[in-house]
């Protein structure tokens, strides 16, 4: 566990504000207060692959297994599982779990999750491909038939990707539309109380099957800027900013302080993807995409956005990864060189104008998106030094996946994403030729290969490592060579919490940007 500031566990218990509910109007033993930089659309993962849904949301939903810090698969909701043959996998379920309005979990909400409740999401469209069939062997034991042999298939699961439904709470209605989706019904450690005002309030399920959560409530509330976040929990006004939510500009504000505990790479293996809309005439040539990318001064994006913290992207998998064998390496294919990238225009039609201009593109990134804005200006700068001016949109939230995902109203834009502890988690939908998956956090580029989707396919579908590696290879080199997008910096994520506070390390031991165990975060110990 990298901890930075480590040392400041040790005053645990030694005063200070734990639960700081401070300014926020809450009781400082009962309360965990955490400070978020947006409000969700809803509360249910499943159907959206949204930081804050899963940061809220996740407190309260859970799915058959999880992922540690070292991406590998613990039990959940499922005790255990075995693999019957090359495709058939059977769960073994938790007896006495009973969902959050007191009715039991059963086989049944799984199966029903299985036939349901996958695709409504673009993250889970691959998953659902896979699946042949789910059903109840006896009420606490499911069996799942793939399509073929996968060995990305239990990773898939993790709860950021896969929450099980309550069937008797979605059967027979609109599943995106249900008002549980905004006052979930889980089996989490903690169930919906409150939502109004941004302010989201959950309370401790004491009839939690796991450990009973060490604070009585956690309240969810926004506060949009990043320095006021820092200062709310320096301050103990609140006592936890995820890590999507701590810009390098808060790690800053927050690393020399005693009283805050920092914690990096519990979800390292992160990107600043940089997405290129090919039904753009201009941006549909491979050549204009390599120069404009090449035009880009990422190592002053690294050291001026993120103060180095995060260094420049060098493939479409970040190093580290289990699938990344470091055969491709942008800095040495499209290094920072804006001559050649002029030279490269030229040479692809588009010189420049009498004004001096070649053309123009809208380069759009989420209000809340850490360090958007400044690499939107670094981007800007360096492609008007080329003749291409550039306008910049920065949006909320909802006008973001609107205008990306659904209209493509867009010539670029930036998003950082996890690739998760499988690359047919977090990769494989960013690319892949369905269109279907042009939804909210899919493939809104237009590029479409089909050798690459059959690269992904077969490398989703192999149940080694050793067989899947060399095709996520191959996958990487066709994106390295038609890059219809980038990788901009390598991110390494950084959460802060309240030092005095009990049970951080065991909080902190899953393995994703918002899966946390909220059963064992609890009040500092007098």
């Amino acid at each position: 566990m990298a901890l930075v500031a480590g040392a400041a566990l040790l005053m645990a218990g030694c005063g200070g504000t734990a639960g700081g509910a401070g300014g926020q109007g809450g009781n400082t033993d009962d309360t965990f207060v955490v400070g978020m930089s947006a409000e969700p659309p809803h509360l249910m993962r499943l159907f959206l692959g949204d930081v804050q849904v899963g940061l809220v949301g996740l407190a309260m939903e859970e799915s058959l297994v999880t992922v540690d810090r070292e991406r590998e698969v613990q039990p959940q909701l499922a005790e255990s599982w075995e693999q019957l043959d090359d495709v058939t996998y059977r769960f073994h379920l938790r007896q006495g779990v009973t969902w959050h309005d007191g009715e039991p979990f059963t086989a049944d909400d799984v199966v029903f999750t299985f036939q349901n409740g996958l695709g409504v999401n673009a993250g889970t469209a691959a998953l659902k491909e896979m699946v042949a069939s789910a059903a109840a062997v006896d009420e606490h034991t499911v069996d799942v038939v793939l399509n073929s042999p996968t060995g990305a298939f239990l990773a898939m699961l993790n709860p950021m990707s896969f929450s099980i439904l309550p069937q008797h709470v979605y059967e027979g209605t609109e599943l995106e539309t249900n008002p549980a989706n905004r006052a979930p019904v889980g089996t989490g450690p903690f169930k919906f109380e409150s939502w109004e005002n941004g302010r989201i309030t959950l309370a401790r399920n004491d009839d939690y099957w796991g450990d009973t959560p060490g604070f009585a409530k956690v309240v969810f509330t926004v506060i949009g800027d990043a320095t006021a976040r820092a200062l709310a929990l320096k301050s103990g006004d609140i006592d936890y900013i995820n890590s999507y939510d701590v810009p390098y500009e808060a790690i800053l504000q927050l690393e020399n302080d005693d009283n805050v505990v920092l914690d990096t790479g519990r979800a390292s293996y992160s990107m600043k993807m940089f997405p290129f809309n090919t039904r753009n005439e201009i941006l549909a040539d491979p050549a204009v995409r390599k120069a404009l990318f090449q035009a880009i001064d990422r190592d002053f994006i690294s050291e001026s956005a993120f103060g180095g913290y995060f260094p420049p992207g060098r493939s479409p998998l970040p190093e580290g990864h289990w699938a990344n064998t470091g055969d491709i390496d942008y800095d040495a294919e499209y290094p920072f060189d804006p001559e050649a990238a002029e030279a490269a225009l030229d040479a692809a039609g588009y010189p420049r104008g009498a004004d001096g201009t070649r053309f123009s593109l809208v380069h759009r990134y989420e209000a809340s998106e850490p360090g958007g804005e400044k690499v939107a200006e670094v981007i800007a700068d360096n492609w008007r030094a080329i003749g291409v001016e550039t306008t910049v949109l920065q949006d909320d939230a909802e006008v973001f996946r609107e205008e990306v995902f659904a209209n493509h109203n867009f010539d670029t834009y930036t998003i950082n994403i996890a690739s998760g502890a499988d690359p047919a988690i977090g990769l494989y939908r960013r690319y892949t030729c369905d269109n279907d998956q042009n939804a909210v956090f899919g493939n809104a580029t237009g590029y479409c290969n089909k050798e690459l989707d059959d690269l992904f396919i077969a490398a989703n579908s192999a149940n080694e490592r050793e067989e899947r590696v060399p095709l996520y290879t191959q996958a990487q080199r066709i994106v390295a060579d038609d890059l219809p997008t980038a990788i901009l910096v390598q991110v390494s994520y950084t959460e802060a919490i309240r030092a005095e506070l009990s049970g951080i390390e065991d909080f902190f031991a899953l393995g994703e940007v918002v899966l946390l165990d909220w059963s064992k975060i609890g009040p500092a110990q007098s």
